[in-house]
């Protein structure tokens, strides 16, 4: 994957998540060494990329 960060400047947004789903991603940093925020736009990267390959995902918008 190209690294976005050189090629466009990066966009700030605010999102509410989840507290028990952020505790998550901040444990998760903590033992992982990479940054709560590395760890979102990831997440948000591997997700588009699975939805560019795969003509349809399903998600349950109940949730």
């Amino acid at each position: 994957m190209a690294n976005r960060k050189k090629e466009k400047k990066l966009v700030r947004v605010t999102v509410s998540v989840d507290p028990d789903d952020y505790a998550s991603i901040n444990h998760l940093s903590r033992s992982s060494g990479f940054s709560a925020l590395w760890l979102i736009r990831r997440a948000m990267q591997e997700f588009l990329e699975r939805r560019q390959e795969e003509k349809n995902i399903n998600i349950d918008l109940r949730h």
